[in-house]
């Protein structure tokens, strides 16, 4: 019989400060984060993936800088060392926090979805998975603000030093969003100004799809609870009755009830 490990798991769109909850989270409840992120395994792809290391302080942190750019990383990958470092975080008597806004990633360990083949997991995951929630307008201006001030940190070096250390144009294009535009860009294919209006476009479009998957993950029956701006308190709170064996009510409004009219305003159902 499998045994159990309790598990938080914090996620939410591009540029809503999932890092900075769960790091809150784990300083307050003695945790270590498990990044799920399909980009940040690479070493050497800081900006553009949004490691935010200097985020994090002391708390210690699996599943970044572990493979090279050139190799290839997939949901089995994944799937198998975020297994093992949840088994070896619990192990310790610390609690394993899940962080990431891959949410194929995500869902397919909460879900065990049948793309992994044979991968089980070797333990039963009980987890509360919360989300950081902004709308929609507010996380289009945060994801262009954010942008911006990554250019400003150097992004556009990043993919030419990755490019000088022999990671391939067409391998830094399949990364997708800020690695595609930006190799684009350095190949003289577009101009820095059409490069950021594309880019701004691509990020946007992807924290659509974000949306659509975690709509997707509360149909297929994932409880997911949104905190409005990434409260920690409120994070924290919900925490700590999972932890104590306490009856966690249903989240107080699913994003799956959330339409977006076309003048830009949410509207929730009941």
């Amino acid at each position: 019989m499998q045994h159990s490990i309790k598990v938080i798991a914090v996620t939410g769109p591009t540029a809503t400060g999932k890092t900075r909850l769960a790091v809150a989270l784990a300083e307050m409840l003695d945790g270590e984060i498990v990044s799920v992120d399909s980009r940040q395994v690479y070493r050497g792809m800081d900006l553009g993936t949004g490691k935010d290391l200097a985020d994090y302080g002391d708390t210690p942190y699996h599943l970044i800088d572990i493979a090279d750019p050139m190799e290839e990383y997939n949901l089995y990958c994944f799937l198998r060392d975020a297994s093992a470092a949840v088994q070896d975080i619990a192990s310790r008597g610390k609690l394993p926090i899940l962080c990431g806004g891959t949410a194929l990633y995500l869902a397919a360990f909460l879900q065990k979805y049948d793309q992994v083949g044979d991968f089980q997991l070797p333990f039963q995951a009980d987890t509360l998975t919360l989300g950081v929630y902004f709308p929609r307008d507010t996380v289009r201006a945060r994801i262009a603000r954010r942008m911006d001030d990554r250019f400003e940190e150097g992004m556009i070096d990043e993919v030419r030093r990755l490019r000088e250390k022999g990671v391939t144009w067409e391998r830094l294009e399949s990364f997708g969003l800020e690695y595609r535009e930006i190799a684009r860009h350095l190949q003289g294919k577009t101009s820095r100004e059409e490069m950021r209006t594309l880019l701004l476009n691509s990020i946007r479009q992807f924290a659509k799809r974000q949306d659509i998957f975690f709509r997707k993950m509360e149909r297929e029956g994932v409880a997911i609870h949104w905190i409005p701006e990434g409260d920690p308190e409120k994070a924290v709170s919900l925490c700590r009755d999972f932890l104590a064996d306490k009856q966690i009510p249903a989240p107080e409004f699913q994003m799956c009830n959330i339409h977006y009219p076309r003048c830009g305003q949410e509207k929730q159902t009941k």
